[in-house]
């Protein structure tokens, strides 16, 4: 069964980025612009792993993180962000976050952090 990724990035050129080198890595890969976008696609479908900017219009990437995680406690999710601190880092992970990468992103980091987060399961 090929395993399902959902991307929430504002950021259009990365998150079409991320998307193609995923799809190329054989994953199923979709995307959404906000949070409120994601909970709708969730709604829908569910992932293997949610990978998420912290910095969202509306809600944020680790409110995400926690409402969806309080249905789905199992969820595995993969926090970005530029704008990387001891307290965002702390937060993230206390809200459950798998793992904490910092923009800019390589993406031989990137498919390293979901294959790990990933077999975790």
């Amino acid at each position: 069964m090929t395993e399902r990724l959902l991307i929430v990035e504002d950021e259009d050129t990365l998150c079409q980025s991320l998307k193609r080198v995923f799809m190329k890595e054989g994953y199923e890969v979709d995307v959404a612009e906000s949070a409120e976008t994601a909970f709708t696609i969730l709604a829908a479908k569910s992932y293997d792993l949610i990978i998420t900017d912290i910095i969202l219009p509306g809600i944020s990437g680790i409110e995400l993180l926690t409402k969806y995680r309080k249905q789905n406690p199992t969820q595995k999710v993969i926090i970005i962000t530029a704008y990387a601190s001891l307290e965002t880092a702390v937060e993230s992970i206390k809200a459950g976050a798998n793992d904490f990468i910092i923009k800019p992103l390589i993406h031989d980091e990137m498919k390293r952090a979901v294959r790990k987060v990933l077999d975790q399961r």
